[in-house]
Formats: C-alpha cells, structure tokens, sequence
C-alpha cells in the first residue's frame, strides 16, 4: 500500500479549513512526519489568517466572494497553468515552425541541387591550363593512382582505363566535400585535352543514382557504385571525347 502524500492543491486547502474529515486527518498525520510541509501549511495558514483580517472592517454585504483568500489562491493557480500552457503551446508552435521550415528548405535545396555539381566545379578549377601545377599525386602510373585512391576512400572501385581512347592519367588531386575527402584524377590526350575522374563519399541530402547532365560545354556522367559517387567530366564538344563519353554511358553501374 502507498503512503498517502497530499497534494499542493490538499495542503492549501486543509491550511483553509476546506477539507473534509478523512482528508484532514490524512493530512495531518503526513505533516506530523514532515515538518517542512507542516511548516509551508502554517504559512498558509497564517497568510488566509492576515488577509481576513484586512477585510474584517469591510461589511459583509459588500464582500465578495471573490475576495476569499481560499479562492483567491485557486485563481492564482489556474492563471499560472494557464499561463504555462499558453506558453507550452507557443513552444510547440515555434518548434514545429523551424521544423517546418528546415524541411521547406531542404526540398528546395534537394531541388535546385545539381548532382555532382562538385565534379563540374573540380573540372573547371583544376584541369584547364597547367595541370602539373594543380595535381598532389603526379604521376602517369595508374597503380601509384589507385594506390594513392585506396589511402583515402575505403574500397574504392577501381579507375577507369581510358587508354583506349588516347586519354592517359596525369596526376590526382586531394578535394574536400561535405561529408569528407573527394578526390579527381586528371587523363588528358596528345592535344591536350581534359578528362577528370572523380570520387566522393554521399551527403545527408543529396544521394541521386545514375544520370548525367550538361552545364555548358561540360558533359557529367555520375553513378554511386558501393560507398561512394563516382563521375567522369568530360568536354561536352570534343569529338575526341565522345568514345570516353559512350564507354562509360553503357558501363556505368547502377546504385
């Protein structure tokens, strides 16, 4: 059985004298063992005591009963649950609103994100002009490149081989993305010209599957194979381009 223990709402009415004969001993007995609540009734006790006495010039007949210091607490006491259920509601309100709001903008962002936009930017910085001045890793040995692949990315498919079409590796550059390193391998031709592979791990918000897309003269062509997105840049206007750009289209696998 459990040891009674009164409320706030008892013990302000027993120090009123508003409680019946069973809820006054109940309460009495419980203060006889605790003496800091029998201490808080005695001060309840003898704040209705002072506030009687204020009113006792005042004639009966134009006392309200409003002006009861038992229901002059009571209505106290509703004010401030009242105040503070307003005032949970109001958090709940603002809590919902930022979640809300989050939300709104991530859709935007999940719709006016480019996938692999990255890769496109990475081409652009770093494969146009002097390139043996932009790479960490140079080098035309493809094993030292995967090699130099495999210390930063876990399980790494391996690079593309694109000797076939007369684009051969160059050198690698180390990137950053927003959930960790990125990393872009530079082929080129006898002419020059650029073909950028590139590895990076998925984002919270942006996991796309296989696609390509054009943004001005470059051609993205990305996948996710295992732990990471791939993607091949490639010049969208290049005829020597064009063989790489069919080779990966057909091959590339799907998330």
């Amino acid at each position: 059985m459990n040891a009674f223990s009164p409320s706030e709402y008892d013990l302000q009415a027993y120090a009123d004298g508003q409680v019946d004969e069973t809820l006054r001993r109940q309460v009495a007995l419980y203060l006889e063992s605790h003496p800091e609540a029998a201490r808080e009734v005695e001060l309840l006790r003898q704040e209705s005591q002072r506030l009687r006495a204020a009113l006792d010039n005042i004639p009966a007949t134009e006392t309200p009963a409003r002006l009861d210091p038992f229901r002059v607490r009571r209505e106290l006491r509703a004010r401030s649950q009242r105040r503070m259920a307003i005032a949970a509601s109001l958090v709940l309100t603002l809590s919902l609103g930022t979640l809300g709001g989050w939300q709104l903008r991530d859709m935007s962002m999940r719709k006016t994100y480019l996938p692999m936009a990255d890769a496109t930017q990475a081409y652009r910085l770093f494969a146009i002009g002097d390139m043996a001045q932009k790479v960490d890793m140079k080098t035309d040995q493809p094993a030292q490149l995967q090699s130099w692949l495999n210390h930063h990315f876990v399980q790494a498919a391996p690079m593309p081989d694109f000797s076939a079409y007369g684009f051969r590796p160059v050198g690698g550059r180390l990137m950053a993305s927003d959930k960790g390193a990125a990393a872009m391998v530079t082929y080129v031709n006898d002419q020059g010209q650029a073909i950028v592979y590139y590895v990076r791990p998925p984002g919270e918000l942006f996991n796309f599957g296989a696609g390509n897309r054009q943004d001005g003269n470059l051609l993205t062509q990305y996948w996710r194979q295992g732990r990471y997105f791939y993607a091949v840049v490639s010049p969208a206007d290049s005829p020597s381009a064009l063989p790489v750009q069919r080779a990966v289209e057909p091959n590339r696998p799907q998330s």
